[in-house]
């Protein structure tokens, strides 16, 4: 295996998980042990170009999870918070507090429209033209089981 340094970037503590944006691998997310959740682009490497603020976590393995049209990135924190970002924005657009930590982040392959909040909800669906009546969610995971969680 050959590993190529000028295609290597530095994170700021130890990596929890990695996700390529399928649209264009030339992006990917990473978050690390210090809490923070970051949008690289292969191409530039100099560092991120998209910072997702509020995550919590210090030494806990935390996955990531993207929805489907790659437009929010959503992380389990140790302060059994899950809170959903826009990609392109970096703006924290859901925040709640859990029982326990959810690790494990996942996305249905397919969704119905939607977002998390009323008003952020009415926005996106002003830009997207979109029914109101249609809602979405993802699965959980934590030490007490699995938890599909849907937003309307």
């Amino acid at each position: 295996m050959n590993v190529d340094p000028s295609s290597s970037f530095r994170m700021s503590s130890s990596v929890c998980s990695l996700v390529s944006l399928q649209s264009d691998d030339r992006y990917f997310i990473g978050s690390s042990m210090d809490g923070c959740i970051n949008l690289y682009d292969l191409r530039l490497q100099k560092g991120a170009v998209q910072s997702y603020r509020g995550h919590m976590n210090s030494h806990t393995h935390l996955q990531l999870g993207v929805d489907p049209s790659e437009t929010f990135v959503m992380s389990g924190g140790e302060d059994f918070g899950v809170r959903i970002w826009n990609i392109k924005t970096g703006k924290l657009l859901f925040g709640e507090l859990l029982t326990s930590v959810p690790t494990t982040v996942c996305w249905p392959l397919s969704f119905s429209s939607g977002m998390p909040g009323q008003l952020e909800r009415r926005t996106y669906l002003e830009n997207r033209s979109l029914d109101l009546n249609h809602n979405w969610g993802a699965w959980l995971g934590s030490e007490e089981g699995l938890f599909y969680m849907q937003w309307m």
